[in-house]
């Protein structure tokens, strides 16, 4: 068969997942696209022209992606039980798929969601740290539920399906489900660069706390100065990228509402573009995270100083 242009431009291998491929999207579902391919050049071409179309593109080069295998990463059990493959040159992402087999145990995925969950314990003030706080709870909840079932045999992966296990397990309460599924909605007013009242998530958040195991979930969420946010004490050494990346981005806000809202300095420039998809540059960023901290930090100073003069 001829090669079109239209097939050359794509990466080697491309898979629908998520609610698209599962068949139970509603307003608030993203359109998930998977992309592989050995040539990071090939990934990001495709990525930026499916990003045009409005599609939500997971981007692996295929070294990356068996990494995650051998690690047991319950990403591709999601893909193997639920991604429908559009192309796939040399059946190579099919093969990867097919020989999948995850963990039985992932206690530590599990410890180290619960360190990004205290990431909310304190945030900076306003309706745009508020709803980050939303995000990276639905985040949290999410992953906790396809971790903890995991290592019962259970695979999971439609959030309300996991918050219906999870409760089926004795975890959740009935009457606090209603309040989880409302953090999907308030993810989405987040990436959206949607607005909120100040005041009104922060409730909500504080209700889903509430009908959370305190075990993996902090009890509190409170609002601190942004000037304290930005002098934080930093993730241990260690922690997860995405993690750090989150915590940057928390950071980001808080300077934000300190009035720093244009970053002269380029890297931080390039921060504020990362945090709009960790999933791809968390690795780039935590591996910079000390620095970006300390130089957000300077903001925060500078920002005073100026307020207080």
């Amino acid at each position: 068969m001829t090669r079109t242009k239209k097939m050359e431009n794509r990466a080697a291998s491309e898979a629908l997942f998520g609610s698209c491929a599962r068949g139970d999207t509603d307003r608030l579902s993203d359109r998930d696209f998977l992309i592989v391919d050995d040539d990071v050049a090939v990934l990001r071409a495709r990525a930026m022209s499916l990003k045009a179309e409005g599609v939500s593109v997971a981007s692996y080069t295929f070294r990356k992606l068996e990494a995650l295998a051998e690690r047991g990463a319950l990403f591709l059990q999601h893909l193997r039980l639920e991604a429908s493959i559009v192309s796939d040159r040399n059946e190579r992402l099919a093969k990867l798929l097919d020989g999948f087999r995850p963990n039985e145990c992932y206690d530590r995925e599990i410890r180290d969601n619960s360190n990004l969950a205290a990431l909310i314990t304190t945030i900076p003030p306003g309706p745009n740290a508020e709803l980050w706080a939303a995000d990276v709870l639905y985040v949290t909840v999410r992953n906790f539920g396809v971790l903890w079932l995991a290592s019962r045999g259970r695979h999971l992966f439609a959030y309300d399906r996991i918050l219906e296990a999870l409760q089926e397990e004795g975890l959740l309460h009935a009457a606090g489900i209603s309040t989880l599924r409302r953090l999907r909605f308030l993810k989405s007013l987040y990436r959206s660069d949607d607005s909120a009242t100040s005041g009104t998530v922060i409730r909500m958040i504080r209700e889903a706390l509430a009908g959370l195991p305190e075990e993996y979930f902090p009890s509190a969420i409170r609002t601190v100065p942004a000037g304290e946010v930005l002098a934080g004490p930093s993730p241990a050494d260690g922690s997860p990228a995405y993690l750090q990346v989150r915590d940057l981005e928390k950071r980001i806000i808080a300077a934000r509402f300190l009035g720093c809202n244009r970053f002269a300095d380029p890297a931080l420039t390039s921060l504020n573009e990362w945090v709009r998809n960790p999933r791809a540059y968390a690795n780039l960023s935590a591996s910079k995270a000390p620095e970006l901290r300390r130089r957000l930090a300077a903001l925060g100073d500078i920002s005073q100083i100026v307020r207080n003069g």
